[in-house]
């Protein structure tokens, strides 16, 4: 695993990496330090970043939702 790319978004940390098939994914690792694995697979950096910076915005979005109520 090579680390393309590490991200801070409100509390969560976006890790992008490439794999040793040389397709990239990103995990999730929320405020509490657990980290969300997908198997979702990216030809370039760029795609996982963009999937991955959606798939924090769905977390905080439901983190924030869950708090109110």
């Amino acid at each position: 695993m090579e680390i393309q790319n590490v991200v801070g978004i409100n509390g969560y940390t976006l890790l992008i990496y490439r794999s040793l098939d040389q397709l990239y994914r990103f995990s999730i690792i929320d405020f509490s330090g657990i980290a969300f694995n997908f198997d979702s697979i990216f030809l370039t950096a760029e795609e996982a970043n963009y999937k991955g910076r959606a798939a924090v915005e769905i977390a905080c979005d439901f983190d924030h939702n869950q708090h109110q109520y």
